[in-house]
């Protein structure tokens, strides 16, 4: 949901903001089949907004929807990133596409919107970014852009307007069954990837004391007993040179001890914990853009001290499921299972929950699993989403 530690954010999936990809002559990433259909739109202060909606090439009448929430960060409707393929040629993908690809090959179409001072290019830089613009973007003004972006989907022939379902990932999560409650006309269902459960004080807390060992826990098997000695490390550093590079036994083992641990990460983190904190509470925008995916004072504050994700969900009646990953560093599994517990408190029975033994906050997405359909929890979602839009209403 929100930034990793500068230790681990080098691990995440690379999405192009604003910068280039470090190799200009990279080819663009390459067009998918079904139509696809610009919306351009304002916000209530001017801004101008757009998204796209991709919809299934052979249709006899309206279809279904998905309308996806992003993640933090800036974003735009493509989400593109660098990526290596088998034959060591340098490419360009778009993140989004593996949600177009399976979603029309099941009569369904996919809505986006790129975030408000984010504009997607065709051509390196591959995004265009107003940092004055994209720092208005608090909780609210993106729950307000992401209502009229469903109003303007809403207006659209080629869909069926009682037939909408939401995708909210990480960030998305939070603001998915808050715009369901407030606009929840033809809102049939919300699945949510990477649940974030908690306020944005805890997690930023969370993520740079606990969350990062889930990330080393995640590449390196040998350290999900909470320890990783020297001799496991050198294992995977033979195995893994590149990886290993960007994480130097010395200095992750704070304490030399001869052992890796999360007290090590966590006391290794503290300054930057302190600082980022520090920060929120000063507004030093300036430091928080480096630091936490290009984000602001007034976004953190928003959401600083408010009630838990699971709060919102449970005012919700319509069908809602979580995918989520047991070494995702960036938002709590923990989280997850409080809040299959508040429902079941509550003795309510609309929530689906599956968590994933091996699988990160990216639900392990991956080049290579984009070409089989996507991982496991990809596939499971597109068959979840096919069942709710093709139940009887």
């Amino acid at each position: 949901m929100f930034a990793l530690s500068k230790l681990i954010s080098t691990w995440m999936l690379l999405l192009i903001v604003g910068g280039d990809l470090g190799a200009q002559d990279a080819a663009a990433p390459e067009a998918v089949a079904p139509s696809e259909v610009l919306l351009n739109f304002e916000a209530e202060d001017g801004t101008a907004l757009e998204a796209k909606l991709s919809l299934p090439v052979e249709r006899s009448g309206p279809v279904p929807v998905v309308y996806y929430l992003h993640g933090a960060g800036a974003r735009t409707y493509d989400n593109p990133f660098a990526y290596v393929d088998v034959d060591g040629e340098r490419k360009v993908g778009r993140y989004l596409d593996l949600f177009v690809q399976e979603l029309t090959k099941r009569g369904i179409g996919f809505c986006r919107m790129s975030k408000r001072g984010c504009r997607a290019l065709p051509a390196p830089r591959w995004m265009a970014l107003d940092r004055e613009i994209f720092s208005q973007a608090t909780p609210s003004i993106l729950m307000s852009d992401y209502a009229l972006g469903l109003e303007e989907l809403r207006k659209r022939d080629e869909i069926d307007a009682a037939r909408i379902l939401f995708v909210g990932a990480s960030e998305g999560t939070w603001i998915a069954p808050r715009l369901a409650h407030q606009s929840p006309e033809g809102v049939i269902g919300i699945a949510m990837l990477g649940y974030a459960s908690d306020n944005t004080r805890d997690t930023i807390v969370w993520q740079n004391t606990i969350g990062p060992w889930r990330n080393i826990a995640h590449l390196i098997p040998d350290a999900r007993d909470g320890e990783l000695t020297q001799a496991e490390y050198d294992a995977f550093a033979e195995a893994e040179p590149e990886t290993a590079s960007t994480l130097p036994f010395g200095m992750l083992d704070s304490d030399q001890s001869g052992a890796m641990t999360t007290e090590d990460l966590q006391r290794l983190n503290k300054p930057a914990l302190e600082m980022i904190l520090k920060a929120v509470e000063e507004g030093n925008d300036e430091f928080l853009w480096h630091q936490l995916l290009n984000l602001t004072s007034a976004y953190c504050k928003e959401w600083w001290d408010t009630e838990p994700n699971s709060a919102a969900l449970l005012r919700l009646d319509i069908p809602l499921a979580i995918f989520h990953g047991e070494l995702d560093g960036s938002c709590r599994v923990e989280g997850v299972r409080e809040t299959e517990a508040a429902f079941k408190e509550a003795g309510r029975d609309n929530l689906r929950v599956r968590i994933y033994p091996d699988v990160d906050h990216g639900l392990n997405w991956t080049q290579e699993a984009v070409s089989e359909g996507g991982s496991q929890p990809f596939r499971d979602v597109f068959t979840l989403l096919e069942e709710w839009a093709k139940a009887k209403k």
